[in-house]
C-alpha cells in the first residue's frame, strides 16, 4: 500500500472509437475516491470524440489536449474497435513516453495494451490484452520488442505497468490495483456502493480459449469473401 500526501490526478486517453467500458468501468472506481483522485480526459485534441465514429454512439468531451495536459500521476489507456490507427500514431506514442517518465503507474484496459506494445514500454514486460482480439494485437503491436504475453492472465501487474484483459476485465484490474495503492479496507465501501464483486485472481481469465484463434482475421476473411 502506497502513502498518499495528496490527490491524485489520473487521466484517461479517449480517442474516436474508444470502448465505452474499457474507461467508465474504472472512472466508476475512481469518482467514488474523489477525495484521493480527480478524473481528467485527454485526448490529441481537446473536444467531442465519438464511441461510433464519425458521430455515433456516445460523445464524450476531451476536456485536455495533449499539449494541455497537466501533470498525471496515472494514464488509463482504454482499446476500443477503431483504436489501431492510434497505436503508430506519432503524437499519440509520444504523449504516451512523456506521461512514462513523470506518471507513477501506466494502466491498459483491453486492447489498450497495444498503445504500450506500440511504445516499447512493455519490452521485457509480463502484459495481457482481449482475449477475443488477443492474436490480432500480439502479432503487430510491438513485435520487434520481447514481450510476455500471458494468455491466461485477467490481468498483469509488472513494475509500474498493469494490463488489463478485455472491457469488464478492467474493472477487476482497477479494484486490485487502488487495493494495491490504499488498501483492502478502503476500497471495502467502494465495492458496497457499487454492488460489485470482482474477480481477485489475476492468473485466471475464464475466456483465455479464446487465444487459439485470430478472431479479426476471421472475421476480415469472411468480410472479404
Amino acid at each position: 500500500m502506497e502513502t498518499t500526501t495528496r490527490k491524485w490526478t489520473v487521466g484517461v486517453l479517449i480517442f474516436e472509437g474508444f470502448a465505452v467500458m474499457d474507461a467508465f468501468g474504472p472512472i466508476q472506481f475512481f469518482n467514488l475516491l474523489h477525495d484521493e483522485m480527480d478524473v481528467v480526459t485527454v485526448a490529441a485534441t481537446a473536444g467531442i470524440k465519438w464511441t461510433v465514429p464519425p458521430q455515433g454512439g456516445v460523445p464524450v468531451d476531451a476536456v485536455y489536449s495533449f499539449e494541455t495536459c497537466p501533470p498525471l500521476d496515472v494514464l488509463l489507456l482504454p482499446g476500443g474497435q477503431y483504436c489501431d490507427p492510434f497505436f503508430n500514431d506519432l503524437a499519440t506514442q509520444e504523449f504516451i513516453l512523456a506521461q512514462a517518465k513523470t506518471a507513477k503507474y501506466l494502466l491498459s484496459v483491453c486492447t489498450g495494451a497495444g498503445f504500450l506494445a506500440s511504445c516499447g514500454l512493455l519490452d521485457g514486460k509480463r502484459a495481457t490484452t482481449n482475449k477475443f482480439c488477443f492474436q490480432d494485437i500480439t502479432s503487430k503491436c510491438g513485435t520487434q520488442y520481447k514481450i510476455d504475453w500471458i494468455t491466461h492472465a485477467r490481468w498483469t501487474a509488472d513494475g509500474n505497468i498493469w494490463t488489463s484483459s478485455g472491457i469488464s476485465a478492467g474493472m477487476d484490474m482497477t479494484y486490485a490495483f487502488l487495493v494495491h495503492v490504499f488498501g483492502t479496507e478502503r476500497m471495502k465501501p467502494v465495492l458496497e456502493i457499487m454492488e460489485y464483486t470482482p474477480s481477485v485472481d489475476a492468473a485466471h481469465d475464464p475466456f483465455s480459449y479464446l487465444t487459439e484463434t485470430n478472431h479479426v482475421a476471421a472475421m476480415l476473411q469472411s468480410s472479404s469473401s
